[in-house]
């Protein structure tokens, strides 16, 4: 009779974790960053997919197509920001999407040539590596490479979910500017991710590994 009373008191415990967690969740915000939920520095897959979930914003690299402001050159590297999300905020899939017009230059280089990379910093985060610098190697550092193409419309409202679960005001964006949602498909997430979080040398992660990785 104990054992049993005991499992059922294990049950309702779990039941109440998981209601308290998902009701925190509900409250998250960009602006709020819940510093619980950081995985240690030594899981480095874990750390990688933290930062992508809490950033509010990427600095995204792309190929000049063109000769414009900004890329003197065809072929020269092109710097821009991106709004990003990786999902709900009750769903971290670990997949990098954002929303992008059509007056914005950074398609128009994707259309050309689709590879990029994306750097995250923590120091981006509010309230992130205080008394510390961005370069600082314990201030962790993620970089992605892959192809960023256009969302197919069988994934179309999966990516608008996670762009206006983390970005709410995108919704009433003017719709005559053309936006439309990008991502990073899993299979285009190309070569190892960048990853440094301490001193010592980076601690390169497999997209295999970066997917698979809870936080």
């Amino acid at each position: 009779m104990d054992s049993e009373l005991l499992h059922d008191d294990q049950i309702g415990l779990g039941m109440l974790q998981k209601e308290v967690a998902r009701h925190k969740k509900a409250n998250y915000s960009l602006d709020n960053v819940d510093w619980s939920t950081k995985p240690k520095w030594t899981k480095y897959a874990a750390r990688a997919r933290w930062l992508v979930h809490w950033s509010d914003y990427g600095v995204a690299s792309t190929v000049c197509s063109e000769v414009r402001t900004g890329c003197p050159e065809k072929g020269l590297p092109f710097g821009n920001i991106m709004s990003i999300s990786d999902g709900t905020w009750q769903d971290s899939t670990g997949i990098i999407y954002t929303y992008l017009p059509d007056v914005d230059p950074s398609p128009v280089d994707l259309a050309a040539n689709p590879h990029m990379t994306i750097t995250f910093s923590e120091r981006a985060l509010p309230g992130g590596c205080l008394n510390e610098v961005a370069e600082d190697p314990p201030c962790t550092r993620v970089i992605i490479s892959g192809m960023m193409t256009p969302v197919p419309d069988e994934n179309r409202t999966q990516a608008l979910n996670a762009m206006f679960s983390k970005h709410p005001q995108m919704e009433s964006w003017p719709a005559d500017h053309g936006f439309i949602p990008y991502w990073i498909a899993p299979e285009n997430m190309t070569g190892s991710i960048f990853m440094l979080d301490m001193y010592g040398p980076s601690h390169p992660v497999t997209p295999e590994n970066y997917f698979a990785a809870t936080f």
